[in-house]
């Protein structure tokens, strides 16, 4: 004869804190709750919950009659007893009463039993899995409200007394918390302790489901529902803050809620980072125990993963406004489509600003490129660049034309994007406006497309270094250039912590800078994407009235890869803009003043350049070719003598840069 199993759970236990602290809002008209409401709630769905069973303690429902505890986790409970089936229904239906009551309708308990034959582990391990599923079965919730319809239908005064208020639950071992949200304040951060910018962090893990499910044998199931108990707990999660704070004595954390698979905290906006880390350790150590007990049991039970949402926010919010955002930004990190293989250790998926970074271990991430991209920002403010109205002004152009066609949206981006300080004296806010520009620019690289055509014969594959990359300007990756400059506009006004200083790759930087973004403009914005306005030999052969790609040999290389170019001043091109409209005519003899040299002393000077192996002349400026392919095409207008400004000057400043950093090497 088989023994009655009996499985109870507290359901949506995730929306219990949310109670709770309301509950504490509406009694004492505040906008977050205190430790003890915390800690009471944490309390009633282990121990609370477990003694009004019979778990644990001598006066539960269940005391003296449990034969058996198949699992015990928080919020939920399985075990086996010898009573009458009708019996246990009692007791359980009591047990729904009670917290029904007691918290104003906000906690149902769920709960099933069912009679199973348990001769083996393999048994226990079924019955477990069984439970489980069966309190996710609709018709459970649906058979509790059949028997309890008299008090689930009836109208009922809610009391306003905090249950847990009164709990005796003790809050001193937990002294290194934070008593409150507005206890998070910090003058080193903000001169207002009533109004001042938090961080709130909520942490998921990943496939506990899919991890269950794997595991064949009772006693590691029962090992893996220990780990969660123990290190996904207050009691942990304040060892944790305990050796922080040794390190760190300004470091302080407010927990919201610890339990089951989750985690979620605030804590003072200029330690996102060391609350990043926290998580990552917690998970870490999880890994880490997981590994030993492969090893004890000879399995191989997969690695978990995380998925961490933050929302910034200010200390007199109400939750339930941050509660939905950061669960929204939870959500975006786990729905991220990745190529990550699933044995990377540690794998971790941030999403801040609907922007989702991955972090694992052994190689730099992208969770460590934006860390590095935090510490530029701070840099150059402490440099004294002017980063706010750098970000904001490209954020204010680049919203409104947004669905522009790609010549417009990369002039403006590139345009604005040009650096101002390289030809100045002041050499560290020189190198953190090219470290500003670099980290806007890496949002637009794309991988490129093989060139193993011949066609783009100019670009290198650079097998060592992967994949190369190139400029786009594609819907994507204009969202995410926008949702990244609001997001550094969000930590320029954060003090943080864990910032070290970033290091200058100057190869790098003139990659991307000059090389990729010159590549683009003559690509793309002065020959593909005009391909809809004439026809290609006709763009391309207006494209070489400007410029030519080419190669030449030097004294200590095979081929030195240039752009050839006119003699244009940028006051002259911004002369263009004024009398280009039917005035073609001007434009071409103004460009005709300063590019007088005839087509045979142009090539006199490339013969004699190739000969001293130096870089060729000018371009020969064909003023009727010019004026044919001008008016044969229409071509000429205000967004092509754009890209033409921008181009130029790039040229100009990838020559000053080259000397600059062949000045430094000596």
């Amino acid at each position: 004869m088989g023994q009655n199993v009996v499985a109870v759970s507290i359901d949506k236990v995730q929306t219990f804190l949310y109670y709770v602290l309301q509950a504490y809002i509406q009694e004492n008209q505040a906008n977050s709750g205190t430790l003890r409401e915390i800690v009471n709630s944490s309390h009633l769905i282990s121990e609370q919950f477990f003694q009004d069973i019979g778990i644990k303690g001598d006066g539960g429902e269940f005391s003296g009659h449990i034969n058996n505890q198949l699992l015990v986790c928080s919020g939920m409970c399985i075990f086996t007893t010898s009573l009458e089936k009708e019996l246990i229904t009692e007791k359980l239906d009591r047990l729904f009463i009670k917290y029904y009551e007691n918290y104003n309708g906000q906690l149902l308990v769920k709960f099933d039993t069912f009679e199973k034959e348990l001769s083996t582990n393999s048994d226990k391990l079924k019955a477990i899995k069984e439970s489980k599923e069966r309190l996710r079965q609709k018709e459970c919730l649906n058979y509790i409200i059949e028997r309890n319809q008299d008090l689930l239908f009836q109208f009922c005064d809610v009391s306003k007394k905090n249950k847990l208020a009164s709990s005796n639950v003790s809050i001193k071992k937990y002294s290194d918390f934070a008593f409150d949200i507005n206890s998070l304040f910090s003058q080193e951060e903000s001169s207002n302790e009533n109004h001042f910018r938090i961080a709130v962090i909520k942490a998921d893990l990943d496939g506990m489901g899919s991890l269950f499910e794997q595991i064949d044998e009772y006693r590691i199931y029962k090992e893996i529902s220990h780990l969660l108990n123990n290190y996904i707990s207050l009691d942990y999660l304040h060892k944790k803050i305990q050796a922080y704070k040794e390190v760190e004595q300004g470091f302080k954390l407010y927990p919201l809620y610890m339990a089951g698979d989750d985690i979620f905290f605030a804590i003072s906006a200029a330690h996102l980072m060391t609350g990043v880390k926290l998580c990552k350790e917690i998970l870490r150590k999880l890994n880490s125990e997981i590994n030993k007990l492969n090893k004890l049991y000879s399995t191989n039970i997969q690695q978990l993963s995380m998925s961490i949402g933050i929302d910034f926010t200010f200390n007199r919010e109400p939750i339930r406004y941050y509660y939905e955002r950061v669960q929204s930004q939870v959500e975006k990190a786990k729905n991220y489509s990745s190529n990550i293989k699933k044995d990377i250790a540690n794998y971790v998926k941030i999403s801040i600003n609907d922007n989702v970074f991955r972090d694992y271990d052994k190689c730099k991430s992208q969770w460590d490129y934006f860390r590095d991209d935090v510490a530029i920002l701070k840099g150059a403010m402490k440099a004294g660049f002017a980063t706010h109205h750098f970000l904001y002004g490209l954020l204010r152009k680049i919203e409104l034309i947004i669905d522009s066609n790609d010549i417009k949206f990369s002039n403006t981006v590139l345009y604005h994007l040009l650096p101002e300080h390289l030809e100045g004296n002041n050499e560290k806010l020189r190198d953190y406006e090219l470290l500003m520009i670099y980290t806007l620019l890496k949002k637009l690289l794309v991988e490129k497309e093989s060139c193993s055509n011949g066609k783009n014969a100019e670009f290198k594959k650079n097998k060592n270094k992967g994949p190369e990359k190139k400029l786009s300007f594609e819907l994507k990756q204009r969202k995410e250039l926008i949702r990244y400059v609001r997001l550094l506009l969000l930590f320029s006004r954060i003090t943080n912590d864990d910032i070290s200083s970033p290091r200058i790759d100057k190869k790098k930087i003139r990659s991307t800078l000059f090389n990729k973004t010159m590549r683009y403009i003559y690509n793309e914005s002065m020959f593909l994407s005009l391909k809809d306005k004439s026809l290609k030999e006709d763009i391309g052969e207006f494209r070489k009235n400007f410029a030519v790609f080419t190669c030449y040999e030097a004294p200590k290389r095979s081929s030195v890869q240039i752009y050839r170019t006119l003699q244009i001043s940028r006051s002259m091109f911004y002369r263009f803009k004024n009398t280009y409209e039917n005035k073609i005519e001007i434009a071409a003899n103004m460009i005709h003043s300063v590019n007088a040299r005839s087509k045979g002393e142009i090539k006199t000077l490339e013969n004699q350049k190739k000969v001293e192996k130096k870089a060729p002349p000018v371009l020969f400026f064909d003023i009727e070719k010019f004026l044919y392919d001008a008016h044969h095409t229409n071509l000429w207008t205000d967004d092509y003598i754009d890209t033409l400004i921008i181009f130029y000057r790039l040229k100009e400043l990838s020559i000053r840069y080259k000397v600059i950093t062949s000045s430094n090497k000596k």
